[in-house]
């Protein structure tokens, strides 16, 4: 069974046992639905209670975390061409959000419930693995981003950005970054000049 571009790159993630499986792969295009989303718009807003993850195509994300006094900090970046997987930690409490996640760039992703998740991990052994290990990626990189940021100093911390994570620093606006690293714009902008120029 051949499935449609959008699944191409998702596959690349799946264990090669299954992507040779006809009968996985009609049920796994059976209850995936693509999305659209432009630039600017939220994939998933506080409050919200996030039922679903998604894979990312094409497109580049921030993950946000808003006060009650309306303060902003990004959490997190996700983009097609590293950590495509991209939800909320509401996705595991189910709990209304208190974390954000806002489109960069126009972006298309695949989108999986929850529900169904669990019913393909269930009747699958080998997507449960693949779903387990995909959790964990996840995780470690929250873990370690923070882990590095808190430990460095300001101009440490974006040397690290520039020598292991250059996606970031060329497809993140540099006001996000800052928000990331607890700084101003100003004071990101005179770092960014210091280690490049």
């Amino acid at each position: 069974m051949k499935l449609s571009p959008d699944f191409e790159k998702f596959l690349s993630f799946i264990p090669k046992i299954l992507s040779r499986d006809e009968s996985f792969l009609k049920d796994l295009e059976s209850c995936t639905r693509g999305v659209t989303i432009r630039k600017g718009d939220y994939l998933i807003r506080t409050g919200e209670l996030c039922q679903d993850a998604y894979f990312i195509n094409k497109g580049l994300f921030i993950n946000q975390y808003i006060n009650e006094n309306g303060n902003e900090c990004v959490t997190g970046f996700s983009s097609d061409s590293m950590y495509p997987f991209v939800s909320t930690i509401g996705y595991f409490t189910q709990v209304p959000s208190e974390f954000e996640v806002k489109a960069i760039e126009d972006g298309e992703l695949l989108c999986f419930s929850r529900t169904d998740i669990e019913r393909l991990s269930l009747g699958y052994p080998a997507f449960a693995t693949c779903y387990q290990n995909v959790m964990l990626m996840i995780i470690s990189k929250l873990y370690s981003m923070f882990a590095v940021r808190q430990t460095c100093k300001a101009e440490e911390f974006l040397k690290y950005l520039y020598t292991n994570h250059q996606w970031i620093v060329s497809r993140v606006p540099d006001k996000y970054i800052a928000q990331y690293m607890g700084v101003s714009d100003s004071w990101y902008c005179k770092l960014k000049k210091r280690i490049l120029y």
